[in-house]
């Protein structure tokens, strides 16, 4: 199965809300991809070639499975950053580190959101998204989802994570001014990836800082930004990540335009049901390190029968890890735990 083949199956599945229906989605990327392939991490960013045989080979390796958001041109988390003006550290052993933007929060807070065509690295990504698109598209994954940290994931890296949050409580004016800005960046952000899609189907929204919010704060803050960016893109798909292990804010989610939400593995699927409603796609949420790092084949299929054994209470659910795949998770683990169908009949949609 192509991975057209298996997105369009993946709509088909989040539109349609069929609690009987599954499939694997799995969110990777650059922690994960070089070290799977053995590739350097620089070569996996910056070759061509190599990027294009990694996911040709994560593709066929994980048939069946849909990988989100497809083959991904991605610099871990540098892209937006980079374009409000953050410094970058490379390193040859993983994904970019990002340092806090020298400016502080009264700069930021005043600062124009950057122009995804000029700044920062984001240039590059979509001249990459455009130079590759032919050899995606004959490679059976053409470019259909567009990915983005979300608001509060892009001004926590522009201050730092402790300042971010303390910023909420004490400086909440000048907080508010920066997520206006990220948030205006996340959306145009967005719709440059998807200017450079022949036939797009969703957006990804990654944004593990809303779960570090109390309620009142995610509601008062968090959740507003999140509508925004989703209601720029009516009639694709959306996508939210948020792993974060405070389920807490879990219910303000319907009201944001989420359709599939990938959430932490520490929450029982059966109660982020309850908590989220019945009309998002639960995105989860198998144990990523404990079980798809450290444990075995026959513990992952073990763990992905017994998921698929509550998808009556649970459901509609895709089958993934709480989260993204980790470095480190063993090719084996996912082939036998998250591609595995239900006893007795398929579920892979």
């Amino acid at each position: 199965m192509t991975q057209k083949e298996a997105l369009e199956r993946f709509v088909n599945l989040v539109r349609s809300r069929d609690a009987s229906r599954t499939m694997t989605a799995l969110i990777v990327d650059s922690p994960w991809l070089p070290g799977y392939a053995g590739v350097p991490t620089m070569d996996f960013l910056f070759d061509s070639s190599a990027w294009l045989d990694v996911y040709s080979r994560a593709q066929r390796d994980l048939d069946g499975a849909v990988l989100i958001p497809g083959a991904w041109v991605e610099l871990g988390m540098a892209a937006e950053p980079t374009g409000f003006g953050s410094p970058v550290s490379w390193n040859p052993a993983g994904p970019p580190d990002l340092r806090a933007h020298p400016a502080g929060l009264a700069g930021l807070a005043q600062m124009d959101p950057p122009d995804p065509e000029k700044d920062g690295l984001m240039p590059v990504i979509l001249r990459q998204y455009e130079r590759l698109a032919p050899a995606m598209r004959a490679r059976g994954f053409p470019p259909r989802i567009a990915g983005a940290r979300g608001p509060l994931a892009v001004a926590s890296h522009l201050l730092g994570i402790t300042d971010f949050l303390m910023a909420t409580q004490l400086e909440r004016d000048a907080c508010l001014a920066l997520l206006d800005r990220t948030t205006e960046n996340c959306i145009a952000w967005l719709k440059a990836q998807l200017k450079r899609m022949d036939d797009p189907a969703g957006v990804l929204v990654l944004d593990d800082l809303v779960g570090m919010l109390g309620p009142e704060d995610a509601e008062a803050i968090a959740f507003p930004l999140i509508k925004r960016v989703f209601d720029a893109f009516p009639g694709l798909v959306h996508i939210f990540h948020n792993d974060t292990p405070n389920d807490s804010g879990y219910g303000g989610l319907a009201g944001c335009g989420v359709d599939v939400f990938n959430f932490s593995h520490e929450t029982d699927i059966v109660a982020a049901r309850a908590k989220v409603g019945p009309d998002i796609v639960l995105m989860g949420n198998l144990p990523p390190l404990a079980l798809l790092v450290r444990g075995t084949p026959d513990e992952s299929r073990a763990a992905t029968e017994a998921l698929l054994g509550r998808l009556s209470a649970a459901g509609p659910v895709l089958v993934s890890p709480g989260g993204g795949v980790s470095p480190g998770t063993k090719l084996e683990n996912l082939q036998a735990g998250t591609s595995r169908p239900a006893s007795g009949r398929s579920r892979r949609g």
